[in-house]
């Protein structure tokens, strides 16, 4: 048996969501019928239920406009980046490699 990729996870737990919506079974009792574990079952319920709080963009892969000043005047001592609901602070002389991965670590997770 291969690996399944994460798309095909996905579509795995959301056919057995759905299913489970329309079973009118317990939690319990469908996931013993199916072979699955109950709080597996209630993590991707939970995952797929449409979130309360409204992106700020609606594409996952979309840029924002950031303004940039050259006015030496102003001081600038950090950026908030917003990926989703987490918050990574650059600050200057940050390493572009490491910031890199933060992002993919927490692309994956949001």
């Amino acid at each position: 048996m291969g690996t399944k990729s994460s798309e095909e996870i996905i579509q795995y737990w959301q056919q057995h969501v759905e299913a489970f919506k329309s079973s009118g079974l317990t939690r319990e009792a469908y996931s013993k019928e199916n072979g699955i574990r109950v709080y597996q079952l209630d993590y991707w319920r939970k995952k797929f239920l449409p979130s309360k709080r409204k992106p700020a963009i609606d594409s996952k892969n979309q840029w924002v406009p950031v303004k940039i000043s050259n006015d030496p005047g102003e001081k600038s001592s950090s950026i908030d980046l917003w990926i989703g609901t987490v918050r990574v602070e650059i600050k200057p002389g940050f390493d572009p490699t490491l910031l890199t991965e933060i992002i993919r670590a927490v692309d994956t997770q949001c």
